[in-house]
């Protein structure tokens, strides 16, 4: 039997607020910095790279832009989604556990939204670097921890689920 998931006003948590709040500094900073060296940026730029962190394709300088727009995007999305629980479906929903899964719904919906933010100001910022020549390849154990991180999320909130 379905139980009706009725609307309710839950605040953000503190920690919820942290983490938008220093995601989207590092998101101003990596747009802050493409925005002052857009000039010295080659016109080719990485666009792609190989499971060895090595560029295999090359791309126009507007590329560098596409990663910006897909982020905030992102963000916005997920950001308007956060504010609606009632919406989300939930396993192991009861009448008894609602305000519990809500807030593990927001906070789960939250840390993905940065996570995933910060996973494509992590990619701007190393293809900055390549076009620059400060660097030479993707750092794939970096790339990978904010992957594994981003799925750990959703392990661990599937198992705080179940158990309620």
């Amino acid at each position: 039997m379905a139980v009706e998931k009725p609307k309710r006003n839950l605040p953000k948590s503190n920690v919820a607020k942290v983490f938008d709040v220093l995601v989207i500094a590092l998101f101003a900073a990596c747009l802050t910095y493409l925005a002052l060296h857009w000039n010295q940026m080659p016109d080719q730029i990485p666009a792609h790279f190989g499971l060895d962190g090595e560029v295999d394709r090359y791309g126009s300088k507007a590329e560098l832009l596409l990663l910006p727009l897909i982020g905030i995007a992102l963000w916005i999305g997920l950001s308007v989604l956060e504010k609606y629980p009632h919406t989300f479906n939930y396993i192991n929903l009861r009448a008894d556990n609602i305000d519990v899964q809500y807030r593990y719904g927001m906070l789960f919906m939250n840390a993905t939204k940065n996570i995933s933010t910060l996973l494509m100001v992590f990619i701007m910022w190393q293809m900055n670097g390549i076009a620059l020549g400060q660097i030479e390849t993707l750092n794939m154990p970096v790339f990978i921890g904010i992957l594994v991180l981003l799925f750990a999320v959703v392990g661990f909130y599937f198992v705080r689920v179940m158990k309620l």
